[in-house]
């Protein structure tokens, strides 16, 4: 288990989904879809069009994403609490309640078996293509930044992360959620000497480490992102709940945390150019699996521009509409810099 290849890995992508670039470029992907949605609610036959109570999810989320940009923009990582001026959290679960009418082929098939009518009666090449912008504008990866929540208001909140040594299933399986990460990860910084108890109030944004008896500072891949002003989060007593698994039941251990990297990005107002976030690049100093890693497994229907094609078939990109062609595995995805929709991210479409 190497735990500081792990830490490097962690702690990139606590960064990453921290960005303010990210949460903008996933708000415009949103936008995206949502244009592609009012066009299909006013176009589309019966059977195919999409349900039209989701519409007003959307324009929530559309309301509030700038208003949470606007905040990040300056510094202010509030956003991502579970309170009024949560912007950002609200705007992401509004747009998961906007996009939840457009399911799959496969889901679509399964509701007309279980509940005897499915959403779509067919389901078509338009229908697929609304469902690849669904996919394009999820945040996987924002439950990484979330405030930890109490399950009921007599529990304790619990942290994201609260145990160690995850194994390289777990990285590769984000892979296909949250993207890759450049190889060879930067190196985190030194642990600092800054601590807070569970319970107590969190004094900076930016990443801690969970403090275990057996491992110095800087050693564990127990990290998390936590937001000032937020409640320090408790920790998991698994062996309690292994004796006890009554999902009714909270078994938690108080922790201490210890902050490795404080976030002060936009505090001056200034967005720095944070575009490695989508394509990292991969260029390791020693083989991969040296390192303790099996080589990342692309998703087979979709593909960032510069990279290589994952599977032969017809691609299309919303960066440039008329751009829809056949492509052979392994060859170079096109990118359109110039796009005014953002980052060229191609969709294979269904056969």
């Amino acid at each position: 288990m190497n735990l500081q290849h792990n830490r490097r890995r962690l702690f990139w992508l606590l960064q990453k989904w921290s960005s303010y670039t990210v949460w903008a470029h996933y708000a415009k992907q949103f936008d995206v879809f949502v244009k592609a949605y009012e066009e299909a609610l006013a176009t589309w036959p019966d059977g195919e069009r999409p349900p039209e109570y989701n519409v007003r999810f959307a324009y929530l989320a559309q309301d509030l994403y700038p208003k949470g940009l606007a905040a990040l923009a300056k510094g202010d990582r509030s956003v991502w609490r579970e309170r009024e001026d949560g912007y950002l959290g609200e705007a992401e679960g509004a747009s998961f309640r906007a996009m939840e009418g457009v399911t799959s082929a496969e889901i679509n098939k399964y509701d007309g078996g279980e509940r005897g009518v499915p959403l779509y009666t067919v389901w078509t090449e338009r229908l697929e293509q609304l469902r690849l912008l669904k996919e394009a504008a999820i945040l996987q990866g924002a439950e990484f930044v979330y405030e930890s929540r109490p399950t009921y208001a007599n529990w304790h909140p619990v942290a994201y992360r609260n145990s160690e040594c995850l194994p390289e299933s777990y990285f590769q399986g984000m892979i296909q959620e949250v993207g890759p990460w450049p190889e060879p990860t930067p190196e985190p910084p030194p642990s600092t000497n800054i601590l807070v108890e569970s319970g107590e109030c969190i004094p900076n944004d930016g990443i801690w480490e969970l403090v275990l008896p057996h491992r110095a500072p800087g050693e564990t891949d127990a990290l998390n992102y936590f937001v000032k002003g937020a409640v320090a989060p408790w920790i998991k007593d698994f062996e309690k709940f292994s004796q006890d698994p009554n999902p009714g039941k909270q078994y938690v251990l108080p922790a201490t945390w210890r902050l490795v990297w404080e976030d002060t990005r936009y505090l001056d107002g200034v967005i720095p150019d944070e575009s490695f976030y989508f394509n990292p690049v991969i260029t390791p100093q020693e083989p991969v699996e040296a390192q303790g890693m099996a080589p990342p497994i692309p998703s087979s229907g979709r593909c960032e521009a510069g990279h290589p094609c994952p599977q032969a078939g017809t691609w299309w990109t919303p960066a440039k509409p008329d751009a829809r062609r056949a492509f052979a595995q392994g060859e170079r995805m096109p990118d359109f810099p110039d796009s005014s929709y953002g980052a060229t991210i191609w969709y294979r479409e269904a056969e």
